[in-house]
């Protein structure tokens, strides 16, 4: 389950810059930030070749309204709604089996990683759609963006003066993607995660991709003791505990959307080292960690010293 991104600090994240943000202070937010900048890039997908009974088809549509198809290279070929499957349960019973491309409707409507908000906006309502599908110049399909994506973006931007760094959406800066392992795998496991990826802290999530509770290096080190080094040597029993055991449930998270300063309260009042990201639905987005927000600070700070000719900040 675990997915492929580490949770190097900083890495696969869109940022603004905080010389537009300056220099564009009087534009409101949301005009500034781009679809990749907010879509869902965890997206459950058909693919169109593939065969699949009806029973497990309606499963996959218990959370979502509809899923995009994809063909090969990844490319959108289309997409299958709650009501296509529904439709030809109905008509076929949920034990017959049915191919994907048989279901799907086409066209669909997609619209580019690098598309506006406000477009994006249009888009969708002219279409009379809730999601679009995003895609990249190979119109390979690269995530999806929902009308609530773009109510969380709007989330912070009443807060305070349009333009403030400090309600820029914490999607800039966190990772994407985090590596996540289910509540029935080993502390073993967990601990091999941690040590190849160079990360301190682990998401755990269900079936359904929703955050359920979170393993930090702290809690390994409590249970197995030792440095990461030693964790292989621990004792078989010990590695063999399994992740809801051991991990902290229901840990503090981040709406999708929510301000950097309200990352920054949380991490000054819960002493906490990292934060889960989340959608409407408690899926699993990214993780922020206090690296992620430092390092932003600090090339905040440098910026704002090269703007007013002072020296740079130290290098480490």
């Amino acid at each position: 389950m675990a997915s492929q991104h580490p949770e190097t600090p900083g890495s696969g994240t869109a940022r603004l810059e905080s010389t537009q943000a300056g220099k564009h202070a009087s534009v409101p937010l949301t005009s500034r930030l781009c679809v990749r900048d907010v879509m869902s890039q965890k997206v459950s997908t058909l693919h169109a070749s593939e065969a699949l009974p009806l029973e497990g088809l309606l499963k996959k549509f218990r959370h979502v309204r509809h899923l995009p198809v994809i063909g090969a290279n990844s490319r959108l070929v289309g997409m299958v709604t709650r009501m296509d499957v529904l439709e030809e349960a109905l008509l076929l019973g949920r034990e017959r089996w049915v191919r994907v491309r048989d279901l799907l409707s086409c066209p669909v409507v997609s619209i580019s990683e690098n598309e506006s908000l406000p477009e994006a906006a249009r888009a969708m309502r002219k279409a009379q759609v809730h999601s679009l599908p995003v895609v990249d110049a190979s119109k390979r399909m690269v995530g999806i963006l929902s009308d609530g994506d773009l109510l969380s973006a709007m989330a912070g931007e009443h807060l305070s003066a349009p333009g403030d760094p400090w309600e820029l959406p914490v999607d800039l800066l966190m990772t994407h993607e985090p590596l996540a392992l289910g509540p029935d795998a080993t502390l073993g496991e967990a601990a091999g995660v941690l040590i190849d990826a160079d990360v301190r802290h682990l998401p755990v999530v269900d079936d359904d991709e929703r955050l359920v509770g979170i393993l930090s290096e702290r809690d390994l080190r409590e249970r197995l003791g030792g440095s990461a080094r030693e964790w292989p040597q621990a004792a078989r029993q010990a590695l063999e505990v399994r992740l809801g055991e051991a991990m902290t449930p229901d840990p503090i998270s981040l709406r999708s959307g929510a301000s950097v300063a309200q990352a920054l309260e949380i991490f000054t009042d819960e002493r906490v080292g990292a934060i889960p990201v989340v959608d409407e639905d408690e899926r699993l987005l990214g993780i922020l960690s206090y690296i992620d927000l430092l390092r932003w600070l600090r090339e905040r700070q440098g910026e704002t010293r090269e703007r007013e000719g002072g020296p740079p900040p130290p290098s480490q």
